[in-house]
């Protein structure tokens, strides 16, 4: 993803996002292997984001994370890159991001969902089914194989969204995006979790 001799190593930290809310938890599956809640290594890049990395024998996971700026005013973004560097064929690749201290009422919306409070609203959202298959059919992100087993990928309980997704290749690699935004009362951030991929990494990486 990065060149990561160039760039400075920074504190491991865990990819929990913090919201006027609660912070965002993440959660991560790939064949089977739970992965630890902080990084083997982390570097900081220039935009301020960081790169994490976990190495394990059947794969390699990335994960870009930091402040976008969304188009709407008034709201805060983070973004979250998940990229999967398969080794061996891996059977799943699972995300999951839970907002923690949620109120009971929470708006939910294709692969997303939103919770207000009379001081704060919060977004967390990714890419839905559709749009998944369509990059798969692209071959964009995630692998063309993908196209046809996508029909229940995304499940939402609540605050809790879970990206179910199939396994991957041999040498290929799938990615999945995640955004936090939130805003005071009265404001819009559900419109800021939906994100172009590729122009949301190259703001993160630049």
């Amino acid at each position: 993803m990065l060149d990561t001799e160039v760039l400075s190593r920074a504190a491991p930290r865990a990819l929990d996002v913090a919201t006027p809310l609660g912070d965002v938890r993440f959660a991560v599956r790939i064949g089977g292997w739970d992965v630890p809640s902080r990084p083997e290594h982390t570097w900081g890049l220039d935009s301020g984001a960081r790169l994490c990395r976990w190495r394990h024998q059947s794969v390699r996971l990335d994960v870009v994370s930091g402040t976008t700026t969304p188009e709407q005013p008034g709201v805060t973004r983070e973004t979250v890159v998940f990229r999967v560097l398969a080794r061996e064929a891996l059977s799943e690749f699972v995300v999951q991001a839970e907002l923690s201290g949620a109120p009971e009422d929470v708006e939910a919306g294709e692969g997303a969902f939103t919770a207000r409070t009379a001081d704060a609203v919060v977004s967390v959202g990714g890419p839905g089914v559709e749009e998944l298959r369509h990059c798969s059919r692209a071959g964009q992100h995630v692998p063309p194989y993908w196209s046809r087993q996508l029909a229940d990928a995304v499940e939402l309980d609540g605050a809790r969204l879970t990206w179910q997704l199939p396994g991957v290749d041999r040498g290929d690699y799938a990615e999945l995006w995640v955004s936090v935004a939130w805003s005071a009362a009265g404001g819009d951030p559900g419109r800021a979790v939906d994100v172009d991929p590729a122009r949301v990494l190259r703001e993160l990486t630049q």
